[in-house]
């Protein structure tokens, strides 16, 4: 499979990072390569949620026009259960651009950041070959929660980890990685917030922390005061960004 991360007009399959959520968030080349598409495909989970991606980008989207499929997909870590849905979703690609039509893959935020595009990409390069993949980057989370915020993120030689929440289970580790770096950015924080309070509380650094999740959409909440939150009923995609260096 021919991997390129050039224009996004040719027949073949590009994933584009959609950015957070806001539709205005989208890059230029996204937008042109989403609105030269005939077929739009989406990740969905299995479990009836509303496309997230398709929500972002319907204001660029021609029904009249373009097919939307959407990809039902298992939000599991078990990779025995994970494979053959991968499968099944690359086969679904692959069928629909197999007469050398133009398709896009939308994702929240970045595809290569945690993305799981990666997955995707794997079986569709067992499967499919021939199919020419591009990637088109996006705004990243962490990145607009900062601008939200006005937060920055890391100044001069200053050091700044990305870390996905959901799966730091050791407390020791991460009050340990919260004292030696700046900036520490913890995405999928939702099911983790419980856990990264107490380490921010041992560590001192509850005042440090910023608060966000749905970034650029209605529901956006930005909180520099996570005392307040209900650590319990938070969205997965949440994220927390913890900064020791010099505040504006």
């Amino acid at each position: 499979m021919e991997t390129t991360l050039s224009g996004a007009v040719e027949p073949g399959l590009t994933v584009i990072g959609l950015g957070p959520g806001d539709p205005e968030l989208i890059t230029l080349k996204g937008l042109r390569a989403i609105q030269a598409a005939e077929v739009v495909f989406v990740p969905r989970s299995r479990d009836g949620a509303q496309s997230m991606a398709l929500r972002i980008a319907a204001p660029w989207l021609d029904p009249a026009r373009q097919r939307v499929v959407e990809l039902a997909l298992l939000m599991v870590r078990d990779a025995a259960q994970v494979r053959p849905v991968w499968r099944e979703a690359a086969a679904t690609v692959a069928a629909h651009l197999d007469a050398g039509q133009r398709g896009v893959y939308l994702l929240l935020g970045d595809p290569l950041l945690y993305g799981t595009v990666t997955y995707l990409w794997r079986e569709l390069a067992a499967l499919a070959p021939h199919l020419q993949l591009r990637i088109i980057p996006g705004v990243t989370s962490f990145a607009a929660a900062a601008a939200a915020g006005a937060l920055p993120l890391a100044l001069a030689d200053e050091r700044l980890v990305v870390l996905p929440a959901s799966h730091e289970d050791d407390l020791e580790r991460l009050r340990r990685l919260l004292t030696e770096f700046e900036t520490v950015v913890l995405l999928k924080a939702g099911p983790a917030l419980p856990r990264i309070v107490a380490a921010l509380e041992q560590t001192g650094l509850l005042d440090q922390a910023l608060y966000a999740e749905y970034v650029g959409m209605p529901e956006e909440l930005i909180a520099r005061d996570l005392r307040g939150l209900d650590l319990h009923n938070r969205p997965y995609l949440s994220l927390v960004i913890v900064r020791r260096g010099d505040r504006l």
